[in-house]
């Protein structure tokens, strides 16, 4: 069987995510939106780096006076949690997109993608915060993607899909596509920053069993499930389902971004 894998950068950044060194433990970095914007440092308002991240964390460790050695990995991300320091989904895969466009252009993924607002004062705060400005509907719409079909999925390649609040988007990352002895995609895992899912929030893996290649992605196996057998990124990715699916971001060479192996 045939696989290929997105690039190390790319899997470093989300190991990133996934290992945020505190008080010399790995804690994965929670899920955290801030849905009022507020005009704080990146890593307040779910769009900072892990460096970023774990900057914050230590300031508010000196703050309250708390010790993160004498504290498990779950308490640290508890205590990052209460203290609203996190990552939302669009603000974790564009800083994994950036390590990858930068590794092949030397630039900011941002400086690629367009935002629709396009008046000057629009400009002028996607210039001065591109990240806080790029949402997952924005990153996956139609000026700055293109429909993929499951036939041609590829590592790097992003599901666009809805979530389970009202009018919110979430997007997710494809990092493994497997292939049956046909040289047919079988198998899709992705990693994305999950709101859901209780304690198990933040930086996520999941998988889709592709059963046939020629039905939607909706109706293929979707293998993610919490403690009581509840998909909910399948479930969010119903909703307005013809709306969701696979996507390419335009003007990024992806075949220098994945790794066959046999």
């Amino acid at each position: 069987m045939n696989e290929k894998i997105i690039d190390n950068i790319a899997i470093n950044a989300i190991n990133e995510f996934k290992h945020l060194h505190l008080g010399h433990k790995d804690v994965i970095t929670p899920y955290f939106i801030n849905d009022k914007y507020h005009k704080d440092l990146r890593a307040m308002v779910g769009k900072g780096t892990p460096e970023e991240i774990i900057m914050e964390a230590k300031i508010w460790e000196k703050l309250k006076g708390v010790s993160f050695e004498n504290m498990s990995s779950d308490k640290i991300k508890q205590f990052l949690t209460d203290k609203k320091i996190g990552i939302d989904c669009s603000g974790f895969i564009i800083h994994v997109l950036d390590k990858l466009y930068k590794k092949i252009t030397n630039k900011h993924i941002w400086s690629l993608l367009k935002v629709p607002n396009k008046s000057f004062m629009g400009k002028l705060r996607y210039f001065l915060r591109p990240v806080e400005n790029l949402g997952a509907e924005i990153i996956t719409n139609e000026e700055n993607t293109i429909k993929i079909d499951i036939i041609n999925v590829l590592p790097t390649d992003l599901i666009r899909s809805k979530a389970k609040k009202i009018n919110a988007h979430h997007i997710m990352i494809i990092t493994k596509v497997e292939y049956d002895k046909n040289n047919v995609p079988c198998i899709i895992e992705y990693t994305h920053s999950s709101p859901n899912y209780g304690d198990l929030n933040g930086i996520k893996e999941g998988v889709i069993k592709i059963n046939n290649v020629n039905e939607p992605l909706q109706a293929q196996e979707w293998l993610e499930k919490d403690a009581f057998g509840v998909n909910h990124t399948y479930e969010g990715f119903l909703i307005e389902a013809q709306d969701n699916g696979i996507r390419r971001i335009k003007g990024l060479n992806f075949q220098s971004t994945s790794v066959l192996l046999n």
